[in-house]
């Protein structure tokens, strides 16, 4: 059985809440898309794409990547939720969040590099990056305060 992955809070926090960030993204670009639309709904359109940026992506191979399991999913689905921790004070640094999470899942690659977050946010790619790291900060301190810990997050080792 595959050792869980745990946040360690005797070690970097904000470095490791970035990481499970990085994570999340991948296992949401893994996790099948088959099935999402209602039974009977057909289209005869052809397929649309509806970004020229959508384009770009670099492909590797033509694998799919193998699906995530489920100590991964629900990784993703604790890390996903800590975006609720970043309140209204802090709206400036959940879109940079939110467009570090959309990676492509045949090569893996992150669709908003530093440069295109800072380009569409009108700031630079250094502070883009800086955000990030902000965000991944603000949530370090709150995911560390007693009253976030419950008995069912197996995620997170005890000091």
């Amino acid at each position: 059985m595959k050792k869980v992955k745990r946040i360690n809070l005797a070690q970097d926090i904000p470095a490791q809440v970035e990481q499970w960030l990085d994570d999340a993204a991948y296992t949401l670009a893994a996790l099948p898309a088959s099935g999402c639309r209602p039974g009977g709904l057909r289209a005869y359109w052809p397929e649309m794409v509806p970004d020229r940026e959508d384009l770009d992506w670099p492909l590797e191979s033509d694998l799919k990547p193998p699906p995530p399991s489920s100590d991964e999913i629900e990784r993703m689905d604790c890390s996903l939720e800590w975006l609720g921790l970043l309140a209204d004070e802090n709206r400036i640094l959940r879109p940079v969040v939110n467009m570090r999470l959309i990676v492509h899942p045949m090569s893996g690659q992150h669709q908003w590099t530093w440069r295109k977050i800072g380009r569409k946010l009108g700031i630079g790619h250094e502070t883009a990056k800086a955000r990030h790291h902000e965000a991944c900060r603000v949530i370090a301190r709150k995911i560390v305060l007693p009253e976030f810990f419950s008995r069912h997050y197996r995620h997170f080792e005890r000091m």
